[in-house]
């Protein structure tokens, strides 16, 4: 969302790049041609021009006869504010495909939200059976955004896919080159933009310098590593997202969850030595507002950009969060996971995160996005444990044999 003025006062300039709308309904009525001056530039978003959008608005509301003229409704819609002010809209037709379950399921709705909030056409084709997944969290929200079309199938079966063309297509659901194949060759005389949700996971740990920028080594062997490859070489104009720890509603994966199901009843929360490793917990709607900053901007083509809060924080540090939150002291209890006989090689069994630093720097997403979080971790606890105990999981069965086990194994008892 953007607009355009003369150099002698405020502008706000293209941040996408072709047919611009400003509503489906005006871009239908109103278009003009209108030509660029050579003392317009291009600078970026400002409070200033969130004023000049919503005076465009109200003039599209009120019909005013600043509008020039009437064109193609292929064309581009340009609203004239003044002498000096011409404000353009970008819409673009956007496909989300959609991953069934795990850690990114949650994206997809949260995607699709800030999109059609920026004026995108917007349709989620999700992986899976609609007959048993519309009714978990977060599919079951879908049907609560207005303007979202949905559609259910399979991601690797080319025949079910849904109508289109589509300019801009986002893969938050494939992890390797089974699952993006299909879709990538489906793109490529398609889309001018696909955009893969990859993971952070993918980067070598490194004990030395843990905090992963983009750039930094990774394993060869991870499946997402290969579908770069291939969208590389295919020479679509692509895009990476490398997610870490993701949380917020409708996740479909434990993260706060594990440490609150402890603390809340009581029980001592083992958490693998030494506790001080460090992890970035990002918000899904702070995911959303990253991905969604990607259509038409050509300086995102061909680039990886990790997704995650500007801040980390470590696993006790966590821990005590949410105690404070609660009203507790958490009995915070540290072991190792291969003398317990309960984990190895950086993983630990029932444990949520991995046991080794995980966390990375956002700065280059910041800098050629534009983009800021609006949210961290630490501020955020108190409403994630009101959305635990309202929600009634602190009476429901928890599975905590693996705990039992580690304690038992250090003589500790809950």
């Amino acid at each position: 969302l953007y607009a355009v003025t003369c150099s002698c006062g405020p502008r706000l300039s293209p941040f996408m790049g072709r047919a611009w709308h400003i509503g489906v309904t005006f871009a239908r009525e109103v278009t003009c041609d209108v030509r660029r001056p050579s003392n317009w530039e291009v600078l970026p978003y400002t409070p200033r021009a969130r004023s000049i959008v919503q005076m465009a608005l109200q003039l599209k509301a009120n019909r005013a006869p600043q509008v020039l003229r009437r064109g193609s409704a292929s064309g581009p819609v340009v609203c004239a504010v003044s002498r000096r002010t011409a404000v353009q809209v970008r819409a673009d037709k956007c496909l989300i495909v959609n991953t069934k379950g795990g850690g990114h399921a949650f994206i997809g709705l949260y995607l699709a939200k800030e999109l059609l909030n920026k004026g995108h056409d917007v349709t989620i084709f999700n992986d899976g059976d609609q007959s048993k997944l519309s009714g978990k969290a977060p599919f079951n929200q879908y049907s609560n955004v207005r303007g979202l079309k949905v559609h259910w199938g399979n991601p690797t079966d080319y025949s079910g896919y849904p109508e289109g063309p589509f300019d801009v297509v986002y893969d938050n659901n494939g992890k390797d080159m089974d699952s993006c194949k299909m879709l990538i060759d489906a793109a490529k005389g398609m889309c001018r933009h696909y955009v893969f949700v990859a993971s952070a996971g993918a980067y070598k740990a490194n004990s030395i310098e843990p905090m992963h920028v983009e750039g930094d080594e990774r394993k060869a062997s991870a499946g997402h590593v290969q579908v770069e490859r291939y969208l590389e070489s295919e020479g679509l104009p692509y895009t990476v997202f490398q997610p870490l720890y993701i949380y917020g509603p409708q996740t479909a994966k434990d993260c706060e969850q594990w440490f609150v199901d402890r603390i809340i009843r009581d029980r001592p929360v083992p958490i693998p030595a030494p506790g001080v490793q460090l992890v970035t917990l990002t918000h899904v709607e702070d995911v959303a507002s990253m991905l969604a900053a990607v259509p038409g901007n050509p300086a995102a083509i061909r680039q990886h950009y990790n997704v995650c809060s500007d801040r980390a924080v470590t696993f006790t540090g966590i821990c005590k969060a949410i105690g404070k939150a609660l009203g507790k002291e958490p009995r915070i209890v540290l072991y190792n996971p291969e003398e317990t006989g309960t984990g190895k090689g950086g993983k630990a069994d029932g444990f949520p995160f991995r046991t080794v630093h995980f966390f990375a720097s956002s700065d280059k997403a910041k800098r050629e996005l534009g983009w800021q979080p609006k949210h961290d971790l630490l501020s955020d606890v108190p409403s994630l444990v009101r959305d635990y105990t309202a929600s009634g999981r602190q009476n429901k069965d928890i599975d905590f044999s693996v705990d039992d086990k580690i304690l038992s194994a250090l003589r500790v008892y809950a």
